[in-house]
């Protein structure tokens, strides 16, 4: 092998764009196989959906049926979980080689000695995969919360007009006040949940009371809608750059989301104090608590909304801890050194 320069750049050259190559029909494979794997989450939605409404509307009406439809919900939620699982894993993975392929396209243009400019500089072309991937988790974010939230009002008020017919049909008139009462009712929690998810997407309070104030009103909002005790206390805080109090904001959103879930309606402290040139936002519940590191090996991962907060506190350079175990509840902790 020659030891002059042009030949050594050309040869170490040669031997990352076989990787690159190499990678790329790894990374082609792998998109194949997610794109099946969403498929089959789509389908076990769909079917869990209407096995659901098939099982509560056997319930109401005390068919034989229903312990069956049952069994059946629970078999299409394994699944479902199951094929959850898978998709997330892969897409796991998939994100780490997209990383791996964009330091390995940045090496080769180093190498190759790419003009200057935007279009070129392979720091840029990086920057924007990572725009591009985080709209991605953006979207399937809020593609969970609609199936959680509006997607079940709907489903719900669906099986009660089917329940309102089969009344009519059978000329039991006098229990469909009653029921439409209920749909009413149903209506109305639906639109205040669209209400909420919509103010969730921007919250307008970030752009005109700052962080504290966003914060503030959407705990006020949680609690309404919770029912849980919540207290939130801030020390006097300048404006923080924009993509910092976002940030902040949706980590707040998460963990106040996951303590619902999790919580079992313990009451929530979120805390956030200026000390010593460092922002420190805590929030911690009083629910039962978990063993991270039992929940990581059973799943194989961490989960996906700690993933999604961690990923978050680190693009503006916080350092992000949970703290948890059986019992003692649980505390996220988002660290973030503030600038003179």
């Amino acid at each position: 092998m020659s030891s002059e320069p042009s030949a050594l750049l050309e040869s170490a050259q040669a031997i990352v764009a076989e990787q690159s190559a190499r990678l790329r029909e790894l990374h082609s494979s792998a998109r194949l196989r997610l794109a099946e794997l969403e498929g089959e989450v789509r389908l076990a939605e769909r079917q869990l959906d209407e096995v659901a409404i098939q099982r509560r509307f056997a319930a109401e009406r005390d068919l034989p049926a229903a312990a069956a439809l049952a069994e059946r919900e629970r078999a299409v939620r394994a699944s479902h979980e199951a094929a959850s699982r898978a998709y997330e894993g892969l897409r796991r993975a998939l994100r780490q080689l997209d990383q791996l392929a964009s330091q390995i396209d940045m090496s080769s243009a180093t190498l190759s000695g790419a003009a200057e400019g935007d279009r070129a500089d392979p720091w840029v072309q990086a920057l924007r995969a990572q725009a591009i991937m985080g709209r991605e988790e953006e979207r399937t974010r809020l593609a969970r919360e609609v199936h959680d939230g509006p997607a079940q009002v709907l489903a719900n008020a669906l099986m009660g007009l089917e329940r309102c017919q089969s009344l009519l049909a059978e000329g039991r008139t006098e229990r469909l006040g009653e029921m439409l009462r209920q749909l009413g009712e149903n209506a109305h929690e639906g639109l205040r949940e669209v209400r909420g998810f919509i103010a969730d997407l921007r919250p307008g309070k970030l752009d005109e009371q700052g962080l504290v104030g966003a914060l503030q009103e959407y705990v006020r909002r949680y609690h309404a809608t919770v029912n849980t005790a919540v207290t939130f206390d801030a020390d006097p805080l300048p404006r923080l750059p924009a993509e910092t109090e976002i940030v902040l904001y949706r980590i707040v959103q998460e963990s106040l989301q996951n303590a619902r879930k999790h919580a079992r309606g313990a009451p929530v402290h979120v805390v956030l104090a200026q000390r010593q040139g460092q922002l420190t936002l805590t929030i911690r519940d009083e629910g039962p608590g978990f063993d991270p590191r039992e929940v990581a090996r059973r799943a194989g991962r961490e989960s996906w909304g700690l993933t999604s907060m961690r990923e978050r506190a680190e693009l503006i350079g916080a350092r992000f801890v949970v703290t948890s175990r059986p019992g003692h509840g649980t505390e996220v902790t988002v660290t973030l050194p503030l600038r003179s």
